[in-house]
């Protein structure tokens, strides 16, 4: 049963402001996505796992031996980790040397280990990176493909002869006090089951720029489906349908994609209820996605690039996007909708395409009466959007809409 939604901006001026609302990246730039309620569950940080799975230990590590980590690859500070993996400025930088050289201990590092005993850095990326961008130039450059200089010590506050000095610059005995100076490392041991260390990421991530869930997934889950999803998200049709809004600051470009591959994988299949955004991502890129060969992937790229053609055809300006009568200002990407109609682009024969591209005005049209008068489908756009009864209400309405289109 649907209720009329023509009112709906009347009932409460606070939902309609909040609903058009665009993320923001760290800088305060547009982000191109459309900002999302909370889901109304719990998420990765508080759902109840088995204590006695938690396996972390912590070692002392000197700022030597990590380096040498990072020179050899064993210690991972990759941009697809979290891209803005440099952020501190040179002050910034310098006070945290300046500390290390009084011999001030500075906060523990968490990292997670992996098959090898390599270590991804979880939280103190930006500490980890500041100690090598002063000593250690070059394995920084390698490990972040960044091209930086050498770092030089400014805005000292008690060792200001040392002002404007690089570390080949000090004397030997404060370089031996850097290398030598030891960190405290708590390592998530490679047996801890993914589920709790996605829990223990979401934990210890509560304070400065804490890691989304694209990011911590990306450092948990290895393997050929990151490669294949950054692929996607640079392709030239995923550009021009998103029209190169999307900033991907924090992995959101990689998500997107994601989504539409996890859920297309489904065939015909829906989503279980219940279930929440992150298991079903984590789900497909954990256990899922390691049996797919190269024709799986090759398979998945055409239906993607597919989608990505026939959507600005079909949705014209209200591609992926919340409906807004023409003329005024469009809406950010919706989440959601992006997922919804990809997927439902990509199921649908060259024949329905067709068919569709041709009528975008009848598609528009349908899709003002459905999300105007739904109120199902106009709450699976705005409130727990991740939610499996949410994504299957979005995709049954939507074909629906292709159907009416198709046969009118």
């Amino acid at each position: 049963m649907t209720q009329d939604l023509s009112n709906l901006t009347n009932e409460s001026s606070e939902e309609a402001t909040e609903e058009s609302l665009e993320e923001l990246t760290s800088e305060g730039t547009r982000s191109g996505l459309e900002a999302e309620h909370p889901e109304p569950e719990p998420d990765q940080g508080t759902a109840p796992f088995d204590p006695s799975k938690i396996d972390v230990i912590t070692q002392q590590r000197t700022v030597d031996l990590l380096l040498t980590r990072l020179r050899e690859g064993e210690l991972d500070l990759s941009p697809d980790f979290q891209r803005r993996s440099n952020l501190w400025n040179e002050v910034r930088k310098s006070a945290l040397i300046e500390s290390i050289l009084l011999r001030i201990p500075i906060p523990s590092l968490y990292v997670s280990e992996d098959q090898f005993g390599n270590y991804t850095v979880v939280d103190g990326l930006q500490r980890m990176c500041s100690i090598a961008h002063f000593v250690n130039v070059g394995a920084l450059n390698k490990a972040v493909a960044t091209k930086l200089n050498p770092l030089r010590l400014s805005g000292l506050q008690s060792l200001r002869e040392f002002e404007n000095k690089s570390f080949e610059e000090l004397p030997r005995p404060l370089q031996r006090r850097i290398q030598e100076a030891e960190l405290t490392l708590h390592v998530i041991r490679v047996g801890t089951p993914t589920n709790v260390k996605f829990n223990i990421f979401f934990r210890i991530n509560q304070g400065g720029l804490p890691l989304n869930a694209q990011e911590i997934r990306n450092a948990l889950f290895h393997g050929e489906w990151r490669d294949r999803v950054r692929d996607l998200s640079r392709s030239s049709d995923f550009l021009h349908a998103t029209e190169g809004r999307i900033k991907g600051e924090r992995m959101e470009d990689l998500e997107l994609v994601l989504r539409f591959v996890s859920l297309y994988s489904l065939g015909d299949g829906q989503r279980q209820a219940d279930e929440n955004l992150d298991e079903f991502l984590n789900n497909f890129v954990e256990r899922r996605s390691v049996h797919w060969n190269a024709d799986k992937w090759a398979h998945i790229t055409r239906a993607f690039e597919r989608a990505m053609r026939a959507a600005p055809q079909v949705f014209g300006y209200m591609v992926f996007r919340k409906y807004s009568a023409q003329g005024l200002a469009r809406r950010p990407i919706n989440r959601g909708l992006f997922e919804t109609e990809s997927v439902a682009l990509a199921r649908r024969s060259e024949a329905d395409l067709q068919v569709l591209s041709s009528r975008p005005g009848q598609v528009i049209e349908k899709f003002r009466e459905q999300f105007e008068k739904n109120r199902d489908f106009y709450n699976s756009l705005l409130y727990a959007t991740g939610r499996g009864s949410s994504s299957n209400k979005r995709l049954e309405i939507i074909d629906k809409i292709f159907d009416e289109v198709i046969s009118a």
